[in-house]
């Protein structure tokens, strides 16, 4: 009965120890990322989207005018409309300024007023 006992505490602690491990290896070669990965790049585009909106509304200059941001695996792109060449390389200027982004894209129009 002891022995029989022994037998079957070993198995459930060799087991207990074994099986937590399987399944848990990823596979870095698939083309598909891990879930985490894509909530990551989405996390980040969001920061930066964040970051940028935040930096154009404490800019004196920017913060009356709707500018649009959007980024996409740390390329920013804005959109709206200024009233000058000025105030859209500013707007440029200010998202470049972000730590992260790659590049900014504007398709900020200038309006003839």
């Amino acid at each position: 009965m002891i022995i029989r006992f022994r037998i079957l505490a070993v198995i459930l602690l060799t087991s207990g120890l074994v099986f937590p491990f399987t399944g848990c290896a990823s596979s870095k070669s698939s083309a598909q990322p891990m879930l985490g990965e894509r909530v990551g790049s989405y996390m980040d585009d969001s920061y930066l989207t964040s970051a940028i909106k935040t930096k154009l509304v404490g800019d004196i200059a920017l913060k009356s005018f709707d500018i649009h941001v959007v980024t996409k695996k740390g390329v920013v792109t804005l959109s709206g409309t200024l009233p000058n060449t000025n105030l859209r390389d500013e707007a440029v200027r200010t998202a470049k300024s972000v730590d992260g982004v790659k590049d900014v894209v504007s398709e900020i129009k200038i309006s003839n007023q």
